[in-house]
């Protein structure tokens, strides 16, 4: 086994086992992730000195030729159900078919059979290259060709529709180079019927050749783990950018936990839980912008363009809170406003969320953390406002807001 070889099984592997560890995978998701390490363990079971270590241990000749083609056709049937259910008419079970299940196992029955029947010499070397001119060898080999020569196609024809369909850089270049992917096994399906001819004829596929056909499944591989991986570097990046977002609103909707109990979904976590728990990330995102808007609302503190302005006015909504627990009376509420001009509903918690990550940073300039609870906020003086907001000394600071680190264009 070359060095480079074991480093395609390496990231063929790794990538596969990395999907493995998702939590609540959805079922495209699961498919695939079956698809990849199907294709892992053929790869696997395709190199000769595996191939040879599995056989002398087993005591069965070519018993990884048999792993490796049941594999092929195993990751081609799930290719095949992934593309029937993700551009065939909507189902309440899209991945229930039951007659290409069928089909498959009809195929793997029979390659398994013909495995059985066929002269099998031991030693290196796989029977279908030895025994070419055989009858049950060439059928188990044009059978298992033809069963790897329809999941490329299928899916080479899927990957480039899904491909020109997609916004998203990584996710387009992903699907691109799977793309590329199915169609060197074209290419290579195509170069071993050839070969296989050619046997048949009695001659001889020259040893560069085959060489050069090796090189071409390798690359495939790669293409594989590459393809499969690059959509992963997007999910990533974006639960990363969650979680940051996460943290980073948890002062703000500490703080209005506070002044405003129960409207937060549950127990409320710790700072520290909040922190290093890993888990639904996104959705935690989604549920926190929606308690942070309903406190807001539960205050009187309108939404505001200018983040800015926003702060204060929920600055000065908690202090009109604390005055109003004081009296046994309680604010009034404004009407909630969800959306603001030119926001997208398809991108629409993300805007929310950029939103409130400028509102957070400066309700902390204003409201540092842990210093000062929303009790000790000083309530207005009376109805008829003769005397301002007054906060007490170092709540607030020096007159203006700091910017930490957030562009000026972030809103956008």
């Amino acid at each position: 086994m070359t060095g480079p070889d074991l480093a395609v099984l390496a990231l063929l592997w790794s990538v596969g086992l990395v999907r493995l560890v998702r939590r609540r995978p959805s079922a495209h998701h699961r498919v695939m992730t079956f698809s990849l390490l199907a294709i892992s363990l053929a790869a696997t079971a395709h190199e000769p000195v595996i191939a040879y270590a599995v056989d002398s241990a087993t005591g069965v000749a070519d018993l990884a030729a048999l792993v490796r083609t049941l594999s092929g056709v195993a990751a081609v049937a799930s290719v095949w159900v992934f593309a029937s259910a993700v551009t065939g008419p909507a189902q309440p079970r899209p991945y229930w078919r039951p007659r290409l299940y069928l089909v498959t196992a009809t195929v793997m029955a029979g390659l398994t059979l013909l495995f059985l029947v066929s002269t099998r010499p031991p030693g290196p070397g796989t029977f279908t290259d030895d025994r070419a001119g055989q009858l049950s060898v060439a059928l188990y080999a044009t059978l298992s060709y033809v069963a790897y020569a329809a999941g490329a196609g299928r899916g080479a024809a899927l990957f480039w529709t899904q491909a020109r369909r997609s916004g998203r850089t990584l996710l387009r270049t992903g699907l691109f180079v799977l793309c590329a992917a199915a169609s060197l096994f074209l290419g290579f399906v195509a170069f071993r019927l050839l070969c296989l001819a050619g046997e048949l004829a009695g001659q001889r596929t020259p040893g560069w050749l085959g060489a050069a056909g090796q090189g071409e499944l390798m690359l495939g591989f790669l293409l594989v783990a590459v393809g499969c991986g690059l959509p992963g570097i997007a999910v990533a990046g974006d639960y990363i950018a969650d979680y940051a977002a996460l943290n980073r609103l948890h002062h703000l909707w500490h703080t209005l936990q506070r002044a405003v109990p129960g409207f937060v979904l549950g127990r409320t976590p710790s700072r520290l839980g909040d922190h290093v728990n890993p888990f639904n990330v996104r959705m935690r995102l989604y549920r926190r912008v929606i308690e942070i808007r309903d406190a807001q609302w539960s205050l009187g503190a309108p939404v505001d363009d200018d983040p800015t302005t926003e702060a204060a006015l929920l600055l000065m909504a908690l202090a009109v809170a604390g005055k109003s627990a004081a009296k046994g009376t309680s604010n009034a509420r404004v009407r909630r406003t969800w959306s603001r001009t030119g926001a997208d509903p398809g991108d629409a918690v993300d805007r929310e969320v950029t939103h409130l990550l400028l509102v957070a940073e400066y309700f902390a300039s204003a409201f540092p953390p842990l210093l000062v609870p929303a009790g000790r906020l000083a309530p207005l003086e009376d109805e008829d406002g003769e005397q301002p907001l007054q906060l007490e000394p170092g709540i607030l600071g020096e007159p203006g807001v700091r910017r930490t680190g957030l562009h000026d264009g972030a809103a956008g």
